[in-house]
């Protein structure tokens, strides 16, 4: 693991993200206290959930209804348009 500052970030950030792709984590430093971490990720980071709250389903369930046209090719996309429907984005 590697530790740095909030300003050694700022002018090293290229090199610790470099790092970071390699496999280490980076721990940034503020106050002396960890405020943030640069980890590796890997494609299963990068996956939508696909399971939805009570909250979502009710809203899916009235978007079909007041629009039967609206469809969705997968649960991935149903999940994107909800994000931004409820996001107030849409």
């Amino acid at each position: 693991m590697i530790t740095a500052s909030v300003s050694e970030t700022r002018r090293k950030l290229s090199e610790l993200i470099e790092q970071a792709r390699k496999g280490e984590e980076v721990v940034i430093i503020k106050d002396s206290r960890p405020v943030a971490a640069l980890r590796p990720i890997d494609a299963s980071d990068l996956e939508l959930a696909t399971t939805m709250t009570d909250r979502q389903a009710r809203r899916l369930l009235e978007i079909t209804e007041s629009e039967p046209r609206k469809t969705f090719r997968s649960a991935a996309a149903a999940a994107r348009f909800l994000k931004k429907d409820m996001s107030g984005k849409r």
